[in-house]
This record gives structure tokens, C-alpha cells and sequence, in this order.
């Protein structure tokens, strides 16, 4: 029996802003000394009142437009519940409902020819923090990295080949770099993830 490949991608880019999405602490986090770019609200603490970082919001649109995608004026910033320890406040600020960008694509060289990859949709959320798991079997944390800007840039299952989804990635992030909205650099962790 014959099987067909398929193959849908998330891949999660940090958003290149000097602060975090909801709060005022610097998003410049990579080699910085642990939980210094912490406070009450990226924390999650009772009582703290997030505000929206808007150059992320616009470098998120900026990214739709260049994606091919249909920007919503009417978009939701919502919280998904769930814990990870690395989650301070158990709750992550997510766009996954009602995101900004829907139905854009990418273009990349494909088996027999260019091909289009479509694109649910591109969206914001915060990034959670960092787990540190330690030699003796201990885990630490650190929270510099909870409430960077993130983006998440949804594909349809269009891929068909482990290389066509290496083109797709390559090209996703060279049109992130070139448009100024993210380093590309996988090992500050600015475009770590891509889950199928």
C-alpha cells in the first residue's frame, strides 16, 4: 500500500520588538542573565493590567501583507488556559480564534515547477519562558522569554515532501528577514519551532 505525504506547519517567529507584547520589559532577551527581564505583568501576577505592544501588531500585518494574505480589521486577543511550568501566569495570550492575517500562501519551487502553499493564518501570541534541565535531574526556570511577541504562521496541508517543507521553511524565513520583522537567527531562539 501506497502512502500520500501531507503535511500542514506551524512555525512560531519571534516578532523583532524591543519590548514584550504586553508589557514594558525589554524583548531583548538572548543572553541575558535569568528572570532580570521579569515583571509584574509578563509574570502574570494578580492585579497586572497588560497594554498591546502596536509596533508588534503592525509588524504582524506587515508580515501578512507580505504572505499574500487578507489583513481583519476585527481581531480578538484571547487566553488559552493551560500549564506549563514554564507559563507564568497558566494562561497564553493568543490571536488562535480570531487572528489578524487569513488565507494568504507562499510560493516555493516545487517537484515539477513553482508551487503556492497556503496559509490559514498568521497570528499573535506571547511566548512562554524557558525551561533549564540541569545534569542532577532538576529543572529551572527562566522567564526572561515569557510575553515575547510571537507570531504564528499556520500552512494548509499542502506539503507533500520533507524537502518541499524545507523549501517552504527556507523561504518563510527569508521573507521574515528581508521584510525586517524577525532575525531568523534559530539559535537565539527567534524562528525555533516548526510542528506538523
Amino acid at each position: 500500500m501506497e502512502y500520500l505525504v501531507t503535511i500542514g506547519l506551524e512555525v512560531h517567529a519571534q516578532i523583532r520588538t524591543k519590548s514584550k507584547m504586553f508589557c514594558g520589559c525589554s524583548a531583548e532577551v538572548a543572553g541575558a542573565a535569568p528572570n532580570t527581564h521579569v515583571c509584574p505583568t509578563c509574570m502574570g501576577l494578580p492585579g497586572a493590567l497588560p497594554y498591546i505592544n502596536r509596533r508588534a501588531v503592525e509588524m504582524a500585518a506587515l508580515t501578512g501583507l507580505a504572505l499574500n494574505c487578507r489583513i481583519q480589521h476585527n481581531n480578538v486577543i484571547s487566553r488559552k488556559n493551560y500549564f506549563y511550568p514554564d507559563l507564568p501566569s497558566s494562561y497564553q495570550r493568543s490571536q488562535f480564534d480570531d487572528p489578524l492575517c487569513v488565507a494568504g500562501w507562499v510560493e516555493i519551487a516545487g517537484e515539477s515547477g513553482n508551487k503556492r502553499i497556503g496559509l490559514t493564518r498568521v497570528h499573535i501570541e506571547e511566548d512562554t519562558g524557558k525551561l533549564n534541565h540541569q545534569s542532577d535531574g532538576a529543572s529551572l526556570v527562566d522567564f526572561n522569554r515569557a510575553g515575547v511577541p510571537l507570531m504564528e504562521i499556520v500552512s494548509e496541508p499542502d506539503l507533500t515532501s520533507p524537502e518541499e517543507a524545507r523549501r517552504y521553511f527556507q523561504k518563510l524565513q527569508q521573507v521574515l528577514r528581508w521584510i525586517g520583522v524577525n532575525t531568523g537567527n534559530m539559535e537565539d531562539g527567534a524562528l525555533p519551532r516548526a510542528r506538523s
